[in-house]
């Protein structure tokens, strides 16, 4: 059976607490519903959800940019609705965004080295390492930095 279509759009008030909980499914150390909310009230920041008709939200992605760069901060999607595309369509959806914004070149982003699937998508987006932060998480575990030209 295929799952029904999936709409990518940003972000509202009445989603925080529904990422609050892909957040806490997500990652050893979540960023509270308040931290979301600050990205979201942002005038640099661009935070995109993933729904599919008749569901709560199932992902999210959060980017900023500032001047020529940009970065994306966060890319969460519910374990229930993982290895489907939608953690790649959020971030394909704010690079084009980010291509409407203006003068953007690149964007970055870290994750963690032992994080294999999530090195996958981005490689497959075109973004390739360009660094490595040193005991980068809060566990001390390294991350990767890639670059994606825009």
């Amino acid at each position: 059976m295929t799952p029904p279509a999936l709409t990518i759009r940003p972000v509202r008030g009445a989603d925080l607490l529904r990422i609050a909980e892909i957040e806490e499914a997500s990652f050893a150390d979540p960023w509270p519903v308040e931290l979301v909310a600050v990205e979201l009230a942002h005038p640099q920041a661009i935070v995109l959800a993933a729904c599919r008709v008749g569901a709560p939200v199932a992902g999210y992605a959060a980017f900023r940019h500032v001047a020529n760069e940009a970065e994306l901060l966060r890319l969460a999607v519910d374990p229930a609705e993982r290895r489907q595309g939608l953690g790649q369509a959020l971030v394909e959806a704010g690079l084009e965004r980010l291509r409407t914004v203006g003068e953007i070149e690149v964007c970055h982003l870290e994750v963690r080295v032992d994080n294999h699937s999530a090195i996958a998508v981005y490689g497959a987006l075109g973004f390739a390492p360009t660094g490595r932060r040193r005991g980068y998480y809060r566990d001390g575990t390294d991350a990767l930095i890639y670059t994606k030209t825009l």
